[in-house]
């Protein structure tokens, strides 16, 4: 039976939704895709309520425009500021001898059940490790023969205010919430492979206004949080720095992407216009590049220090990677990274591994996600084709068909991963 997962990243400068058709041998194809912007969503808050309902109604219509597509409930996004992980271990028989879906989403939905604080709630269990009869560790216990599975896991948490109110945004644009995946579960799936000697990665998601980042062990979550500085601060300090348009300060630090002054061989003039002069002016580039380098490293001097409190040692992590519109473009990421984390920086193309461009990145990892979890028990989004939602409207003589509110926003998810049964 076909199923369908829909995805919606909501970013502090736009969305974007993807929608993927799920086949029963679990390969997935994007049959839907559109992106708008949107400033409702600054700094982790969402500031304006009208904008981004209104943002989210204009991604449906596109969505039908383009495709006939009717999406009816999503998956949706949640930043790494609200979210919290607590790892967490159990058990269960292994009935018949073989290991089958409905076992690991019992064992899973088992591991769930932990106290959670009244201001935290329950969005998703990532195991980490299945031992099998308490002797052979497997990533994937699935058809093996076993009379008792354990698991290791990460119990995801994520702040309930922060659910509550992106519930209520998507819930009055006409949409059900089918549940939300944080980036860094997101990203699991896009992660390079690591090579001999590698076993942790440091992801720097640089967005427009904030910058979310994550430390995988392999490529298991570790530690998560976000910083209220992006790709924006860099065009204004630019523009602020050198009296130029917000908008020619974005172009200038697309056309001279450099995050270390020492890079520059040739540093010309570059003619903007002064707006405190009312006339055009002449900069060079390496002042324009010592700018931009001052904000992102002050970024990184953060990540690292948030990393320092929370006792990870930013030099013993193998590697760093960046994704996001902020700052992928940017060559020099790799000296400022031996310099501030002492540790090697890689270049990754997340466009190759979504096959869209790099915005679709997140929205891209949480269909993938999502698909394979579909197995486990995870919903399968409501979608439907326009002609056939118009005949049913006709056959109910032209009753308006009424989208039920997620009910319980604000209770504990508990069971949602063992719905499954085979």
């Amino acid at each position: 039976m076909v199923k369908y997962v829909a995805a919606l990243d909501i970013g502090t400068t736009g969305l974007r939704m993807l929608v993927g058709k799920v086949t029963d041998s679990g390969s997935t194809h994007i049959i839907a895709k559109t992106a708008v912007p949107c400033k409702g969503v600054r700094k982790y808050q969402i500031e304006d309520t009208n904008e981004l309902v209104m943002s989210i109604r204009r991604v449906l219509k596109k969505i039908e425009e383009q495709t006939d597509i009717i999406v009816k409930s999503t998956y949706v996004s949640i930043q790494g500021a609200y979210v919290g992980y607590v790892r967490n271990t159990a058990s269960i028989d292994v009935e018949d001898g073989v290991v089958s879906n409905a076992t690991i989403a019992d064992l899973l939905d088992k591991t769930s059940d932990i106290e959670l604080y009244d201001d935290e709630n329950l969005v998703d269990v990532i195991p980490v490790k299945f031992v099998l009869d308490e002797k052979e560790t497997v990533a994937d216990p699935y058809g093996l023969e076993a009379q008792s599975l354990r698991v290791d896991a990460d119990i995801v948490t994520a702040n309930s205010d922060a659910i509550e109110k992106i519930t209520a945004c998507v819930n009055e644009a006409g949409l059900e919430v089918d549940g939300f995946v944080p980036s860094s579960a997101a990203m699991m799936g896009l992660i390079p492979d690591y090579e001999e000697g590698e076993n942790s990665t440091l992801l720097i998601d640089v967005g427009g206004t904030n910058t979310e980042f994550t430390v995988y062990s392999q490529n298991y979550p570790f530690f998560s949080s976000s910083v209220p500085v992006g790709g924006d601060h860099i065009t204004n300090d630019v523009s602020a720095v050198f009296n130029i348009s917000p908008e020619e300060a974005e172009t200038i630090k697309r056309d001279y992407a450099i995050a270390a002054a020492e890079l520059v061989t040739n540093n010309v003039d570059v003619a903007v216009f002064n707006t405190e002069k009312g006339m055009q002016d002449l900069i060079k580039i390496k002042d324009i590049v010592e700018v931009m380098e001052a904000r992102i490293v002050g970024l990184l001097n953060i990540i690292a220090d948030k990393l320092e409190k929370e006792d990870i040692n930013p030099s013993g992590i193998s590697r760093v990677i960046f994704c996001g519109d902020g700052l992928t473009s940017f060559n020099g990421l790799d000296t400022l990274c031996e310099e501030i984390f002492e540790t090697k920086y890689i270049k990754v193309d997340f466009s190759r591994a979504t096959g869209m461009k790099s915005c679709y990145t997140y929205s891209g990892g949480m269909v993938m996600y999502i698909s394979k979890l579909l197995p486990l028990g995870r919903v399968d989004s409501k979608i439907e084709k326009r002609n056939f939602a118009a005949e049913q409207q006709k056959e109910q003589g032209g009753a308006q068909v009424v989208l039920d509110a997620l009910s319980g926003a604000k209770d504990k998810v508990k069971g949602f991963i063992a719905r499954f049964r085979e």
